[in-house]
């Protein structure tokens, strides 16, 4: 989607799209009002201006429908969001599902964090801290937390998706699963981590990835040390040029003592 198509959008259209950012129906009202925005930048403004006055009642509103940390929902961009769960370990699992049922028993609402570029155990950690709040103050960093989600579901809808990579393992001729991955620029300032899942696939990155140059280091010697096999490569960072809108893949073949890759579809 384009700026243009959301400004000349009907006005139903309108609302919709923006209640799939955040089911909050006076501020989707709001953002359909406010037309033209004329840029992305606008937009993100006036969506973080209308969102500073959200309450216990706002929130519960967007949280009717919207999936526990960990579990499987109809929302396809907390589905996208929460990919990283998918790689979590049986324990840290476990940890967060008895941590959403302390919150809801403690707060009377579901958890809700910003999951993208998280790790589960990042997740986990977060969960526990927030279990301490007061009342109130758990209220203001859960609205925080539901315009961040707002305003990054805004970002991927007007630029880069994702990043996708799939490493496999040609020496086994199967997909590298757990493997540690962090996309940053090539000064080092981390945008987002996450792990391969079982088909050693993983997203990275919903929200608009800054044009020019980045880098995506993959943990290839941990990934070989927790097989046993000796290693060459302690990690391999893949550097790689963003110059538009269009979708990124970036796989990776590799083995112990090699590596390739190359632009994907």
């Amino acid at each position: 989607m384009d700026i243009g198509d959301l400004d000349d959008a009907t006005v139903s259209d309108a609302v919709a799209t923006a209640t799939g950012w955040a089911a909050v129906p006076a501020w989707a009202d709001a953002l359909a009002a406010g037309r033209p925005h004329g840029s992305v930048a606008a937009l993100l403004a006036r969506a973080a201006a209308e969102a500073r006055g959200w309450g216990a009642a706002e929130l519960d509103a967007a949280l009717a429908q919207h999936p526990r940390i960990g579990e499987r929902g109809s929302d396809a961009s907390s589905a996208r969001e929460q990919s990283a769960m998918r790689t979590a370990d049986d324990d840290v699992a476990r940890a967060i599902a008895a941590g959403n049922a302390d919150y809801e028993r403690r707060f009377g609402r579901v958890f809700l964090v910003r999951a993208a570029g998280r790790t589960p155990e990042e997740l986990l950690a977060e969960l526990r801290r927030r279990l301490g709040n007061d009342p109130d103050v758990e209220v203001a960093e859960a609205t925080g937390a539901l315009a961040d989600i707002a305003l990054h579901r805004i970002r991927a809808t007007f630029a880069v998706a994702q990043l996708t990579t799939h490493v496999l393992d040609a020496t086994r001729g199967a997909p590298a699963a757990g493997m540690g991955l962090v996309l940053s620029t090539v000064d080092g300032d981390v945008l987002a981590t996450g792990t391969t899942d079982t088909d050693g696939r993983a997203a990275l990155g919903a929200d608009v990835l800054p044009r020019g140059d980045l880098q995506l280091r993959f943990d290839t010697g941990a990934y070989h040390r927790a097989a046993g096999v000796p290693t060459f490569h302690p990690f391999v960072v893949v550097a790689f040029t963003v110059g538009g809108t269009e979708h990124l893949h970036v796989p990776l073949l590799l083995s112990p003592f090699a590596y390739s890759t190359y632009r994907g579809s």
